[in-house]
């Protein structure tokens, strides 16, 4: 019998079998609506010195960061590893925020 992942969507286990083709389309979704922020972001910019790459990154990695702890219940190597960083590289970034 095939493990079965504990990730939920529509109301739904995905199995192992379908965790590539479930992550591919979480990837596409976030690429659309990342596009629609982006653009709606760039034609919102007040002057030259807003540096909304720079401000949207730090967002980005924050609530990735955040998420990535709240599934480790504040385990910050199990944390790390969701990331695919290194766990004293999460202290740093936890320590920034």
């Amino acid at each position: 019998m095939k493990n079965r992942l504990k990730l939920f969507h529509d109301d739904h286990m995905i199995s192992n079998d379908n965790k590539s083709l479930h992550n591919k389309e979480l990837y596409n979704i976030f690429e659309i609506k990342i596009e629609h922020i982006a653009h709606s972001l760039l034609l919102s910019k007040v002057n030259d010195k807003d540096n909304i790459l720079s401000e949207v990154q730090k967002l980005i990695e924050k609530v990735f960061i955040d998420s990535s702890m709240k599934i480790s219940k504040n385990n910050i190597s199990k944390a790390a590893a969701l990331l695919g960083i290194n766990r004293n590289t999460l202290s740093k970034k936890l320590k920034k925020y």
